[in-house]
């Protein structure tokens, strides 16, 4: 597949320092993870597959959607230190960086100064665009890292995906999506229900409600501004879906992180 166009959205970075020993963190995040411990290590599961080590200097890749279980331990003086990208990647305007290549798990420990320096300068770069600079080069190291995979899905499901990624902050509608599809709109239910397992609005619902953990994991926003940012009128209404999709309230999915 040619590559024609990347964009970078949900551009998160941070850091943490102290002691965490045996702090055990379990999440799944709507965007692709990249962490790094600087001192000490991680035990990490990813969508419950064996645990493995990552050493200190190494690094793993979380795809979006991944289920992680993700043990700390402390290194020298009893600390622990680590930095993390968190961003999603979009391909050719139509798929995600996962759907198009077989990321490593695991970036082994002798790549550890080459991804230190890229993950730094996406974390403290002094402008936007210095910022973005290396987070396309941290999307181009991984891609010189992964194995490509065949072009994914039916023309038809990309384009309603994009639509909804592109609109889950308004109202949109059975009509709309319809058109996009270019089908009516009894055959757009069974459009979703085949290929997503979710009626069309329970679909746009979950699109929102993965947007919202991006930001309630990056912003200081409030759960109600949260719940208005991504499209819900009413907080209580947002706060319960959220809280059967992600078995945690809003307010403690933000603390648990």
């Amino acid at each position: 597949m040619e590559l024609r166009s990347l964009e970078i959205r949900n551009l998160f970075a941070k850091s943490l320092k102290g002691d965490y020993e045996g702090v055990l963190h379990k999440k799944s995040l709507p965007c692709l993870s990249v962490v790094q411990p600087l001192c000490g290590s991680y035990e990490v599961s990813l969508s419950d597959h064996d645990p493995i080590l990552i050493e200190e200097g190494a690094a793993f890749v979380a795809p979006s959607g991944a289920s992680q279980r993700i043990l700390h331990r402390n290194g020298r003086d009893d600390v622990m230190e680590a930095h993390w990208v968190f961003m999603s990647v979009t391909v050719n305007e139509l798929y995600s960086l996962e759907e198009v290549f077989e990321l490593p798990v695991k970036i082994p420990v002798f790549h550890a100064a080459r991804l230190k320096e890229i993950l730094e300068g996406v974390r403290s770069a002094p402008t936007v665009c210095s910022r973005y600079e290396a987070a396309y080069r941290l999307v181009d190291f991984l891609i010189s890292l992964s194995v490509p995979l065949p072009v994914p899905g039916d023309p038809v499901i990309l384009r309603l995906r994009r639509y909804v990624e592109e609109h889950y902050r308004t109202s949109v509608t059975q009509e709309e999506l319809a058109k996009v599809a270019a089908c009516s709109v009894p055959n757009i239910y069974r459009i979703f229900s085949k290929n997503f397992g979710l009626s069309p609005r329970n679909y746009v619902n979950n699109v929102r409600l993965e947007k919202a953990a991006i930001l309630l994991e990056t912003s200081a926003l409030s759960v109600t501004e949260v719940a208005q940012g991504v499209g819900f009128e009413d907080a209580v209404y947002f706060s319960r879906l959220f809280k059967e999709k992600y078995g945690i309230s809003p307010k403690n999915y933000r603390t648990a992180k």
